[in-house]
């Protein structure tokens, strides 16, 4: 064999091996790029959400708010599609954060979601919240029978209590659907901070006050 063949064939030994590395260091780095982002994203998320409010003003749309009255001559504000309206408080689990009319993936980063299909609150029937498990409803499941739970409005203060918990499947609409009574759902997804999942968790509250603002 010459000299010059030799020499290419040691020169391929040499250079495949570090070729396979980075190929397998690529993938490697590729595969844990996305949990760390989402990991990191989640945290500059409940950082942001625990240093106040600043930014949730940014959201801004042309729609105005329109104030109307119940049968029971009780004053509401019908809010415009992402506006924020009121504010969630859980004491128990330390939570209070803003809550918007709609939902959208940039609510969702801002804070809990009203769902459209739900009464608005100080109505008649079911309100239905949700937010995402790894941010603003990280510590749902720690809510417990008989939690007190509070949202503000501008035109008033509506009080409840969790009554109980469960899981359910993403398919499933009776825990969002309309009811006859007055409640509170709040709910989000249930098994994975990282990724997509089926199941989702409930907390079902019942009204205990309603104090509508002069």
């Amino acid at each position: 064999m010459s000299y010059t063949k030799k020499r290419r064939n040691l020169g391929m030994l040499l250079i495949t091996p570090a070729v396979i590395f980075a190929i397998c260091s690529g993938a490697i780095a590729g595969a844990g790029y996305m949990p760390v982002k989402k990991l990191k994203a989640a945290a500059d998320i409940i950082f942001s959400a625990n240093s106040g409010h600043e930014q949730i003003n940014e959201i801004k749309y042309l729609e105005k708010e329109t104030e109307s009255q119940l049968d029971d001559g009780s004053k509401i504000v019908y809010p415009s599609f992402g506006s924020q309206y009121a504010t969630l408080k859980i004491d128990s689990i330390d939570l209070e954060a803003p809550v918007y009319w709609g939902s959208s993936d940039e609510l969702l980063d801002q804070g809990v979601c009203q769902y459209t299909g739900s009464v608005f609150i100080g109505e008649k029937g079911n309100v239905v919240l949700d937010a995402h498990c790894n941010t603003f409803f990280l510590n749902l499941g720690d809510v417990k029978e008989g939690d007190i739970i509070v949202l503000t409005t501008s035109y008033g203060e509506f009080t409840y209590k969790a009554k109980e918990s469960t899981i359910f499947k993403d398919t499933n609409n009776a825990f969002i659907a309309p009811t006859t009574d007055d409640r509170l759902t709040l709910y989000t997804c249930y098994g994975n901070l990282l990724g997509p999942t089926e199941d989702r968790l409930a907390v079902i509250c019942e009204l205990v006050e309603k104090k509508f603002y002069e």
